[in-house]
């Protein structure tokens, strides 16, 4: 039987047009999503905080503000000038933070970065523009309409739209041990925003404070107004000082009025005052209640308007230790309040607690709406006989937890658009300590000052606020130099050199 003899293979043709035809069009194709993808990321784009602390995102109210009618209404883009020193500590700060500021606004913040050392005739320029002297680290922001003239007969004016903010504003100093100034903080963004809110509405909002009803000076509410006023400047609003019993009637140009930490009651002619005021179509009053228990007078003011301070002490007791210090939460309510809804904080210091009628029908009547803002964890009760022995609680005559400690009251057709700006409003706060320097906490001061914009009408720059970011040194004395010298030079390369001998020794092997 005869084998077969097998067909030989022949080896196919190799087609090497084929074969780098299409290797030139995957390269082009390749090139040219490439191309593509740079040329969208280029166009659309969005830069990323991987920061520990976030420290160059913007806060919810600034990004806010930034997006509100203020800023994209304009015709003229708003004009910031860095002028910082390139090898400055502080300008790798500075510049994220002014790009956040014109990619937020859409264009409408307009940055120029001026280094004045090595740009010198363009900074020139620039001081001549401004009539400045780049004798420090400065940021220009310049809100100048279309029609504003930069000079008048020949001579530079200063332009209430022209906000100039300094480097030494922005850092915060303290002084250690050894009597030396130190650099604890930098505030770039809160003095960025309230630099662009001075130079947009070219003069601050002014609040009157009742010096005679308000305790500002003694000993127990020491430093109470310095930690007041520099949280209402830096929102552009100016605090001023007068006596209630002075004034005849509130001026027009008042955008709200504030009795701080209340001490004395209201006489029945400075009550007619704030009545008077009060039932103008558009007010706003701030009050916050001190050690006391509110004065009478004040107190049935209040209470016609929903909200009630009541004469106790909110505490509790855990292991037979009373605790004045109050936990809370924010409350769910107002839309000015929505980045601190259900956020803890702590109020420390003597707090009294609110009797809040929301949704009373009489109230409704008069188109009068309070509303809780801040509330106790449910621990807590309002103490009416606080002394030395440790308190109980007495369900018959006293108020559980959770209780309203802060509240808000809007008189007028608040939910209707055509008389929105035609309400009035006011915020009552019962404690005052959260004030004083040693019990500052930036879940409170972004409180107050959501507080005080939303009186005014500035609801845009609501919200949380600025962080302070604080600059840490780590100490390193000479000893512990010595060792990481003597780790850099000798250790580790000898760690090297073993592990180079290992790995040849195992080959050779």
């Amino acid at each position: 039987m005869s084998e077969e003899t097998p067909t030989p293979n022949h080896a196919r043709p190799i087609r090497r047009f084929s074969i780098g035809l299409l290797s030139l069009l995957q390269i082009i194709f390749i090139l040219l999503i490439f191309l593509g993808v740079n040329f969208l990321s280029s166009q659309h784009h969005r830069p990323y905080d991987l920061s520990e602390d976030l420290g160059f995102t913007l806060a919810p109210s600034t990004a806010r503000y930034l997006q509100s009618s203020a800023v994209q209404s304009r015709e003229v883009p708003v004009r910031m000038i860095v002028a910082f020193r390139a090898d400055s500590p502080f300008y790798e700060r500075i510049r994220p933070i002014a790009e956040e500021f014109t990619r937020i606004s859409g264009g409408k913040v307009e940055l120029q970065l001026i280094d004045p050392i090595r740009a010198n005739d363009l900074a020139e320029s620039v001081a001549a523009e401004y009539n400045l002297v780049f004798n420090q680290d400065i940021v220009i922001i310049d809100a100048r309409s279309s029609r504003e003239s930069p000079a008048v007969n020949g001579e530079k004016k200063v332009s209430p739209n022209v906000h100039i903010a300094r480097l030494e504003d922005m850092v915060v100093y303290e002084t250690d041990a050894n009597n030396q100034r130190r650099v604890r903080g930098f505030l770039g963004e809160d003095s960025l925003r309230s630099g662009l809110v001075n130079a947009i509405e070219g003069k601050p909002r002014k609040v009157l404070v009742f010096s005679d009803k308000s305790d500002l000076t003694s000993e127990k509410s020491e430093g109470i107004w310095q930690v007041f006023s520099a949280n209402l400047v830096s929102q552009n609003i100016v605090p001023e000082r007068v006596r209630l019993a002075d004034l005849e009637k509130i001026p027009d140009d008042v955008e709200a009025v504030a009795i701080v930490a209340a001490n004395s009651d209201l006489t029945p002619e400075e009550l007619a005052v704030m009545e008077e005021y009060w039932r103008r179509p558009r007010a706003a009053i701030l009050v916050t209640t001190g050690d006391a228990d509110c004065p009478p007078r004040l107190r049935a003011f209040l209470r016609t308007n929903g909200v009630t301070p009541r004469p106790d002490r909110v505490l509790t007791v855990d292991s037979g230790v009373v605790q004045t210090s109050v936990a809370a939460n924010f409350t769910q309510g107002l839309e000015f309040m929505r980045d601190l809804w259900e956020k803890p904080t702590l109020l420390e210091g003597v707090t009294h607690s609110l009797d809040v009628r929301e949704g009373a029908e009489d109230l409704l009547n008069q188109r009068i709406a309070p509303y809780s803002l801040l509330e106790s964890d449910k621990k807590y009760w309002g103490e009416r006989n606080f002394g030395n022995e440790i308190p109980d609680f007495d369900k018959n005559g006293e108020a559980a937890g959770p209780l309203p400690l802060a509240a808000a009251v809007v008189r007028g057709a608040a939910t209707d658009d055509r008389f929105a700006g035609e309400t009035s409003r006011m915020v009552l706060i019962g404690n005052s300590a959260f004030l004083s320097p040693q019990h500052v906490r930036q879940s409170n001061l972004d409180f107050l000052a959501s507080s005080a914009n939303w009186l005014i009408g500035r609801e845009d720059l609501t919200g949380k606020g600025p962080k302070n970011l604080r600059i840490y040194k780590l100490p390193i004395l000479p000893p512990h130099v010595t060792f990481i010298n003597r780790f850099n030079l000798l250790v580790l390369p000898a760690v090297l050199l073993l592990i180079g001998a290992l790995v040849w020794s195992s080959r050779r092997a």
